[in-house]
């Protein structure tokens, strides 16, 4: 399969990830009167992969070169994981709670982003943990918008 055809593929299946994804988020109820809501951030994201991908099937089908390579093979690879990677967060977010769940799915994910070479796994927990710690106590504390605890509650 040429490179071409594998950029169509992939951004309409993006296209269609993100259009399922803004529809999903239009679903989340706002926590507190007043707010952008909790559905804001989705939306947005999808919104950026909407136009990223829609970005690059304009791009792919311009491009009227049939050239393959096996180096593309490793980023479908990667953005599969990424994409398994975001369903399974979604799917653990309520039952196990913000930090839980964010932990997980950014160790996972910078392990996924990284190679062997780079592969640090005792700075990439250190990493995901300061990160989710960070953005909760901002949350929770700063903003005062209340997190899913799920099996951490506290």
């Amino acid at each position: 399969m040429t490179d071409r055809v594998k950029n169509i593929i992939c951004s309409t299946f993006f296209i269609i990830f993100g259009i399922g994804m803004y529809f999903e988020a239009i679903k989340i109820k706002p926590l507190m009167a007043r707010d952008l809501g909790s559905g804001f951030m989705p939306k947005l994201i999808a919104i950026a992969i909407i136009v990223a991908a829609g970005a690059t099937l304009v791009m792919a089908l311009k491009n009227k070169k049939s050239v393959s390579t096996k180096s593309n093979d490793m980023d479908m690879k990667g953005g599969f994981l990424t994409i398994a990677c975001i369903t399974a967060y979604v799917v653990l977010y309520d039952t196990l709670g913000f930090l839980f769940s964010t932990f997980l799915y950014l160790f996972v994910q910078i392990l996924i982003l990284s190679n062997e070479k780079n592969r640090k796994v005792p700075l990439f927990l250190v990493i995901a943990a300061l990160t989710s710690i960070i953005v909760y106590i901002l949350f929770v504390y700063v903003i005062g918008m209340p997190l899913p605890t799920g099996i951490l509650s506290f």
